[in-house]
């Protein structure tokens, strides 16, 4: 794989799922353009009951997202 192919999967968004404050949510993230990091780019405003609801959910806001996505976007899905 050349350079420019390898940079191009780093930055593909990637579907995170966690626990907070008792209830499930996803972020969407891309590698930062320039440092270290990540930066969020979609979001969950609301709590799901279950992780596997909350990764339903990110996966479809996930393949909703535009192909062609600027990495300097940023907004919320609700569910």
């Amino acid at each position: 794989m050349i350079t420019s192919q390898m940079s191009m999967l780093e930055a593909s968004p990637k579907l995170h799922v966690f626990e907070q404050e008792g209830g499930w949510h996803w972020g969407i993230t891309v590698p930062r353009s320039a440092g270290s990091g990540f930066k969020v780019i979609a979001y969950s405003e609301t709590s799901f009951n279950g992780e596997t609801e909350a990764r339903r959910d990110g996966n479809r806001a996930l393949d909703s997202l535009p192909a062609d996505l600027p990495a300097s976007a940023a907004f919320a899905f609700m569910p």
